[in-house]
């Protein structure tokens, strides 16, 4: 195994972002969390959904999807979904099942490690994920997140969430970003300011868009 898988999974791959919030210890199932960023080059999405299995302790169902676009074009070319089955073998480690969509991937079988600590204002999340296919990516992601609490309702809200996949033959660059938030949270409502910075491809190339963000957790 190389430096760059090495550093791939100390990394990691965060994905629960603001749902596995310390308020989310006290919900028998955490709230679906929706997020959208509008910025100067585009508007970007993030949809998490994460339900435990009523009967089956330690089984739950999790699915995150991103989608993004520039304002100039037609049709989104930016797209990433999954759709699992999770089993938490140790308090805080999952093992996750399920497959894996993108624009240039296709439909792929995917298996992912997960590690996660939720404490009163920190949330860490970290593991990798990789395809089950030919010409299959590893993927490193990791997501921190700190919400210090000012009152009953009103929360400083910040994140730092990146991704880093490279193909295994060749360890070709596949794609990457780091998405930044920082602003406050009322409720179940957080907003702010945000950016997000992706590189694409072999050759890196650059979309980053910097704007406002509004997310909320939803359905709890």
């Amino acid at each position: 195994m190389n430096f760059k898988i090495l550093v791939l999974l100390s990394f990691g791959y965060a994905v629960f972002v603001q749902g596995q919030s310390n308020d989310a210890k006290q919900d028998i199932n955490p709230p679906v969390v929706f997020e959208i960023l509008t910025g100067n080059v585009g508007i970007a999405s993030q949809l998490n959904i994460s339900k435990n299995f009523k009967d089956i302790p330690g089984l739950s169902f999790f699915s995150v999807s991103n989608i993004s676009s520039k304002w100039n074009e037609k049709n989104a070319k930016d797209a990433m979904s999954q759709f699992n089955l999770a089993y938490e073998f140790v308090k805080g480690f999952r093992v996750f099942g399920g497959i894996h969509y993108t624009p240039s991937t296709g439909l792929r079988p995917s298996v992912m490690m997960l590690y996660s600590y939720v404490g009163d204002e920190i949330t860490v999340v970290i593991g990798p994920r990789i395809d089950l296919a030919d010409n299959s990516n590893l993927e490193g992601f990791g997501m921190v997140e700190y919400k210090p609490k000012l009152n009953d309702h009103w929360k400083v809200y910040s994140r730092l969430q990146g991704l880093y996949a490279q193909s295994l033959k060749g360890g070709i660059h596949a794609r990457s970003y780091l998405m930044v938030r920082a602003g406050m949270s009322y409720k179940d409502y957080s907003f702010g300011l945000g950016a997000n910075f992706d590189a694409y491809g072999p050759e890196r190339m650059i979309k980053n868009n910097v704007g406002v963000f509004v997310a909320a957790r939803l359905f709890k």
